[in-house]
């Protein structure tokens, strides 16, 4: 892509950016950014929407000295959560209008029209993006991009509809737009992160995608790499934090550096050290080991496990028993936990469990697997709304006077 995009997904407690383009399948990232905010979402619900809107705009216009790099963000990729996701089959079919009968934009723009109306009623629900799965054109010829320039009397497309509540996709737009931003597409984080996961090489076609954030994981079926639903649960990264600070009775960033420093440490020691030493309130120390921190992690866990494999039932139940062993890829800033493969791999049903970092240089803390994700998507499928590109109104670097 000539120009670059700008990617942007409001998690629970930041907002998280990523700056780049695509080519020949691959994000390459420009810049990359978060920014806390606080607890201000729960469950795709803004608790604190003004709160949100000021770091957009915090980040709308800045300049980034130690990049040498000057933003100004006007349009972006939304990552919108998928709670209550809806995915549905379509097919549909339009005449090529040219004279030249050779596939033009407007042929895309039709189908797509055609594939919106055939959408509706939609009721509560708002329509956020077309993942079409193939381009027939005459004498059966498949494509699975958009044929440009092909000759054909007819172009029809595979689809699969992606629905969210409209409320939902309201408050995500309107929280944006209060922060000087416009969506110039939606794109639903767990198709984003498939897209990404499926980008990689050895990945396989079919497998349970598990999207660990601080508050909330996400369980999606992904079969021969399309998206066939999503569900989700109230459990993160956090409830381990939580429980640390209330059995160590520490501050959260000290129990959030003891979770991320040793996880369940696997390691048989030779002496036996603490972790850390509080004061029980009289004047005593209190000393905490490896052993009680790996207890409360564990404890945690079981009910993580618990959890997650109830969402993977429900995720597949209309499917085949045997989806339920599909590889399990683990994404997000939770999976991150040391030992958490180890531990879950034997209580799960998968085959394998795998977590899947993203590998874009600049890019490769997994907080910033949808956005990433978002770019690849952007560029593989037509825009359902508009075929302009989302950008980065002013990019530029500082002239380099380093010697």
């Amino acid at each position: 892509m000539d120009k670059p995009i700008a990617a942007i997904e409001l998690g629970s407690k930041k907002l998280k950016l990523v700056v780049g383009y695509e080519i020949d399948g691959q994000v390459y990232v420009l810049y990359t950014l978060t920014k806390p905010y606080g607890f201000c979402i729960e469950g795709g619900n803004f608790v604190d929407a003004n709160k949100v809107a000021e770091t957009i705009k915090s980040i709308r216009e800045f300049t980034d000295p130690s990049a040498k790099l000057k933003l100004n963000i006007t349009d972006v990729l939304l990552c919108l959560p998928p709670y209550s996701l809806g995915i549905y089959q379509t097919r549909q079919v339009t005449t090529v209008v040219t004279e030249d009968s050779k596939i033009s934009n407007l042929d895309i723009k039709n189908i797509y029209a055609l594939i919106r109306n055939s959408a509706y009623p939609l009721n509560d629900k708002a329509l956020v993006d077309v993942v079409p799965e193939s381009f027939t054109l005459d004498h059966g010829r498949i494509f699975a991009r958009p044929p440009m320039g092909e000759s054909s009397s007819t172009l029809t497309v595979s689809a699969k509809v992606q629905t969210l509540p409209s409320v939902l996709v309201d408050n995500y737009q309107t929280v944006l737009a209060n922060g000087g931003m416009i969506s110039k597409r939606n794109v639903v984080s767990s198709l984003a992160a498939t897209e990404l996961v499926c980008s990689y090489p050895n990945m396989p076609s079919s497998f349970i995608l598990v999207d660990i954030g601080s508050n909330i994981t996400t369980v999606s079926f992904v079969g021969n790499g399309a998206l066939y639903g999503s569900t989700f649960f109230e459990w993160g990264g956090d409830n381990i934090t939580e429980r640390i600070i209330e059995k160590f009775n520490i501050n959260e960033a000290d129990a959030e550096k003891y979770k991320i420093m040793y996880g369940i440490d696997y390691r048989e020691m030779n002496f036996k050290a603490p972790i850390c030493t509080t004061d029980d309130g009289n004047g005593q120390d209190v000393h905490h080991y490896n052993d009680e921190l790996n207890t409360i992690i564990k404890g945690e866990l079981d009910i993580f496990v618990q959890q997650l494999n109830d969402a993977i039932n429900d995720i597949v139940a209309q499917h085949d028993k045997s989806y339920r062993s599909f590889p399990m890829m683990l994404v997000g800033g939770g999976a991150e936990l040391n030992g958490l493969v180890q531990y879950i791999t034997p209580k799960v049903l998968s085959e394998t469990v795998e977590v899947v970092r993203p590998k874009t240089l600049g890019a490769r803390n997994a907080t910033f697997t949808n956005c990433l994700g978002a770019i690849l998507t952007y560029s593989k499928y037509p825009n359902l709304n508009d075929e302009s590109h989302p950008r980065v109104g002013v990019l530029s670097r500082n002239p380099a006077n380093n010697k």
